[in-house]
């Protein structure tokens, strides 16, 4: 017998998306990111002594080309919390590239704008080395963590989530989702790609969407 079941899933907490780039993609950010001179580092949280900004033919293109990637995180999200498919209209905020070496890290923060996002595009062997050696209970040197609300139990209430990133990883999420990085040991250098995003039309979200 068919019934009808007149329900909703209940989601609350962050939504994070998780996509794995082309190495054609992940090679033009390196390349065009060992080019730039502009330091962007005073208006970021890191402790990162190399952070600099791409400049506009790269940016152009980063936006054309990575557009699919946010059109599905929008949709993802809007399915997430229940709600139908809307026309959201997104402008870019800021893109920058981080090269992270021994020492450096990124304390808890959140980022300006609406969505951000962060892609790794080149994470050494010596560092990969260095986490699967580790030992302890904590996070792996050079993990990326993201924090919600206060510490919770049991394991699936749980408020934090912990990612060791691996090459091509690209995560999009919520801008006032607070998120560190660990630092690491290795004499080597760590590069990733990150960035805001801001919505035009937040008229059309509901007021509790973020």
């Amino acid at each position: 017998m068919n019934t009808e079941l007149n329900m909703r899933w209940l989601n609350w907490g962050p939504f994070v998306g998780r996509f794995k780039l082309e190495d054609s993609i992940i090679k033009r950010l390196h390349k065009d990111g060992k080019k730039e001179l502009r330091s962007y580092h005073k208006s970021l949280a890191g402790h990162v002594k190399r952070q600099v900004h791409f400049n506009e033919d790269t940016t152009a293109w980063f936006y054309k080309c990575f557009q699919k990637y946010f059109d599905a995180y929008r949709q993802g999200h809007l399915e997430y919390h229940g709600l139908a498919k809307r026309d959201i209209k997104l402008t870019y905020d800021s893109l920058w590239i981080n090269f992270m070496q021994a020492g450096d890290f990124n304390p808890l923060h959140t980022h300006g704008g609406d969505y951000s996002f962060v892609i790794f595009i080149d994470i050494p062997k010596v560092l990969k080395k260095e986490q699967d050696s580790f030992e302890g209970t904590s996070m792996v040197p050079g993990s990326l963590a993201f924090e919600y609300g206060t510490q919770a139990r049991p394991n699936w209430a749980s408020t934090g989530h912990w990612i060791t990133p691996q090459n091509g990883d690209f995560f999009i999420f919520p801008a006032l989702l607070q998120h560190w990085v660990t630092p690491f040991k290795s004499k080597v250098t760590r590069i990733s790609v990150s960035g805001n995003l801001r919505i035009l039309n937040r008229d059309k979200l509901p007021r509790d969407y973020f």
